[in-house]
Order: structure tokens, then sequence, then C-alpha cells
């Protein structure tokens, strides 16, 4: 299973998907453009640290 987030508005429901597939090994996709930044170094400066 993969899942996909198509142009995501709002990084707390990215990121809560994004610890969801994280935490069963699910493949998450962002599909672009966001709402907001989607850098690696914006994921790690919010918490988010543990995503390849």
């Amino acid at each position: 299973m993969q899942l996909a987030l198509y142009q995501p508005d709002i990084p707390q429901n990215a990121g809560t998907i994004l610890r969801l597939c994280a935490c069963l090994g699910v493949t998450a996709h962002i599909i672009e453009p966001t709402g907001f930044p989607a850098s690696d170094r914006a994921f790690r400066r919010a918490g988010m640290d543990y995503l390849d």
C-alpha cells in the first residue's frame, strides 16, 4: 500500500499522516505544490527527523 497527499495545505494534517505511514511502514508521497515549506530542512525542524 502507498499513500499520496495531493497538494496538502495543512502541515499538521500532513505530519499526522506521515507519522502514521512511518509507524505502519507504508510509503507516503507528497505531490507538490504544498501550502507549507516541504523541504527536508522544514520537516526536520518540525520534529519529523525520522522520515526518509
